[in-house]
């Protein structure tokens, strides 16, 4: 999955905790006693890799059980053609695998292998071309009635678009890839859901996501001066002002731990908070978001 170079060995627990975060959860980071370490070092740290293309093994995981599939949420794959420069090309490629990702997690063969086949000819428009080889080509079509082999070779193409980016110190390609995946992951799960409900995990799971979107604003960031990645962070800033009404509160009750005399208070649980008009409006501006990255005017 890695190429352990200085850079990438840097960025290696950054990375595994929001590959964990985008599209299929949440997890929390303690101090780990690097406080003393050089500031070269945490800004070596800062200048890696740290946003992820979501992993088609895990982007839908969280939701496939409680979605219902629908190709209409597609981004349709005759728009591929009318993507002329760089920054729709690599924006839409990001796009494009999580709508093929989408298709592998519900065991949608067909639409997987079309997706695919898409991104396969995407790449040789933004350099990637050298992932998607003859074998790779006999693999799909020989286990594509296959859902479980058919997410191994979706993941595994996954990967290889990774590792070619970060071999080749394309951190900026791996912004805007990131971008466009994770808006489509987000405008596919919230147009999934029929009615709002606290209840409902998939729109915890959209609230969630606040902090996930933070760090893909703070890495596209680091790659202003290249090509179209200003442009992005303008075209994302409805999504953000929408995401700026949610609040951190407490979750529940203190826990305690018992001892022999009183009580030891160990703290609260806390959660982003998300009601019914807030995600409506975070979803209509997903939505317009998502029409602006993918409809190139």
């Amino acid at each position: 999955m890695k190429l352990i170079s200085k850079t990438t060995a840097a960025a290696i627990s950054a990375s595994a905790l929001l590959l964990l975060q985008a599209c299929g959860g949440s997890t929390t980071t303690q101090n780990n006693g690097n406080a003393d370490k050089p500031a070269q070092a945490t800004q070596e740290v800062e200048q890696t890799t740290f946003y992820l293309l979501p992993s088609p093994e895990d982007i839908f995981a969280f939701s496939a059980d409680k979605m219902k599939y629908s190709s209409a949420l597609l981004n349709p794959t005759s728009k591929s053609e009318t993507y002329v420069d760089t920054k729709m090309r690599e924006i839409n490629f990001g796009v494009y695998v999580a709508d093929m990702a989408y298709a592998a997690a519900f065991g949608e063969y067909k639409d997987a292998a079309k997706y695919m086949q898409t991104i396969k000819e995407a790449s040789s428009q933004i350099g990637l071309e050298s992932i998607f080889t003859n074998a790779l080509a006999t693999r799909i079509d020989k286990f594509i009635e296959n859902k479980d082999s058919l997410k191994v070779i979706a993941n595994d193409t996954y990967y290889d678009i990774k590792k070619e980016l970060e071999k080749n110190n394309r951190n900026s390609t791996i912004a805007q890839i990131s971008a466009g995946g994770w808006v489509e992951c987000m405008y596919i799960i919230t147009n999934s859901i029929e009615q709002f409900s606290e209840k409902d995990p998939n729109i915890q799971h959209v609230a969630d996501e606040k902090n996930v979107f933070s760090s893909l604003l703070k890495y596209l960031g680091q790659h202003t001066d290249k090509p179209g990645v200003a442009s992005t962070l303008k075209d994302l800033k409805p999504i953000e002002e929408a995401y700026e009404r949610l609040q951190l509160v407490d979750a529940g009750p203190s826990k305690t731990k018992p001892s022999s005399e009183d009580a030891i208070v160990i703290g609260k649980d806390k959660k982003i908070q998300i009601n019914e008009d807030n995600f409506n409006l975070l979803k209509a501006r997903i939505s317009q978001v998502r029409q602006v990255l993918t409809d190139n005017k």
